[in-house]
């Protein structure tokens, strides 16, 4: 992925950090939150650069326990999330035939979780 074509071609200003937040996403296999992202930012600026992502239709939030997790539209996945240790995990994607699926979120107990 090309941070900066991103940015361009979306005519959002260059600069450091947003392409190190699009950078550090491409990596990423599962949706991250502020504190996964390790920056040299604070969370006003990196929320502010979030919601423009988002506007933007370059990020996708989803919500868990009152936490924002970001991912790239692009790789939107489905994800299963232990309410107990909270460890995201992948899953397959449903198949859905009505409407453009932004990302899927299923919740419950892990394995590991419910034989403890």
């Amino acid at each position: 992925m090309n941070a900066i074509k991103l940015l361009q071609d979306h005519n959002i200003a260059v600069s450091e950090m947003r392409i190190e937040i699009l950078e550090i996403l491409s990596r990423s296999e599962i949706p991250l939150s502020f504190e996964s992202f390790c920056l040299n930012a604070n969370k006003t600026t990196f929320y502010r650069n979030m919601e423009l992502f988002e506007k933007e239709g370059i990020v996708i939030r989803t919500e868990i326990e009152r936490k924002g997790f970001y991912e790239l539209a692009n790789k939107a996945k489905a994800y299963f999330v232990c309410e107990v240790c909270k460890e995201i995990s992948n899953v397959a994607m449903p198949t859905i035939t009505s409407g453009k699926v932004k990302s899927v979120l299923i919740k419950g107990v892990c394995q590991k979780c419910e034989e403890e």
